[in-house]
């Protein structure tokens, strides 16, 4: 067993042969974020870089800084994983359902409502840089090459940063889209590096869940190798935020395109 992955008994099928092996399997499990209060927020995710997890979900969920607060993780077979911080959170969820789980796969299933999920959300205000589409494609090929859970498991998400004086500064992987996100926005956060025009990279596609997260932790482009949902661009175009869809080396699908746009042409 490692955090990224399961060594599982499996039955190896082919059209003439089966066989009994071992597969290694994305490690999803419960993890249980808990400041002095309780327990705030119960993820199904990857149980890797979990300070990083914690600080990242606080800011890009708006429940505050938590860069400086002492952790500690624990794990039981009854419960889990479990972050703890002996601070309480600057801004908490106005409601909480412990038992309630944020799956892998949805980031926005506490919404009333899609008319209601971009209250609150913050506009961004900063400069977009120019993007050369060769630049996100390297920065795509050089965080494969560090998504060791998805080599060897095929079944992991990767999220990167890709920064415009230190390139890609921080690769973070997980079962789910948004909890990988927030891994690798507590990375940053830990080191207070997240640099103006910061691009987010995403090995997979964008939903609203992902555009939000971008918004509160203070992202303005988004990149991602998969599509973006329409609900997602829609609430790009409305906080100035750019996502770039489908990037290859020649060519993408742009939405919000707001300032410099890929290539460096208006």
């Amino acid at each position: 067993m490692t955090d990224l992955s399961l060594a599982f008994g499996i039955q190896r099928l082919t059209t003439t042969d089966a066989s009994i092996q071992t597969d290694d399997l994305a490690h999803e499990a419960l993890i249980r974020l808990q400041d002095a209060n309780g327990t705030f927020v119960s993820l199904l995710g990857t149980p890797e870089n979990l300070r990083s997890l914690f600080i990242g979900h606080c800011a890009t969920e708006g429940y505050g800084e938590m860069n400086q607060a002492k952790l500690t993780t624990t794990t039981s077979k009854e419960h889990g994983y479990v972050v703890l911080s002996s601070d309480t959170l600057p801004n908490p969820p106005s409601t909480v359902n412990a038992e309630r789980y944020v799956s892998t796969s949805c980031g926005a299933c506490d919404s009333p409502g899609l008319e209601d999920l971009n209250n609150g959300l913050p506009t961004y205000l900063g400069e977009h840089r120019a993007v050369d589409l060769i630049i996100l494609d390297a920065g795509f090929s050089a965080m494969k090459k560090m998504q060791v859970g998805f080599q060897t498991t095929g079944g992991m998400h990767g999220a990167g940063l890709l920064m415009p004086n230190t390139g890609l500064t921080y690769v973070a992987e997980d079962i789910g889209r948004h909890n990988a996100v927030d891994k690798v926005v507590g990375m940053a956060l830990v080191n207070r590096t997240i640099e103006a025009k910061t691009i987010l990279l995403l090995s997979g596609r964008c939903g609203w869940d992902i555009v939000a997260k971008s918004a509160r932790a203070g992202i303005g482009t988004i990149a991602c190798v998969g599509a973006c949902s329409s609900l997602a661009a829609e609430t790009a175009r409305a906080l100035g935020i750019r996502i770039f869809s489908f990037v290859k080396p020649s060519s993408c699908v742009a939405i919000g395109a707001i300032g410099a746009s890929p290539n460096g042409k208006p």
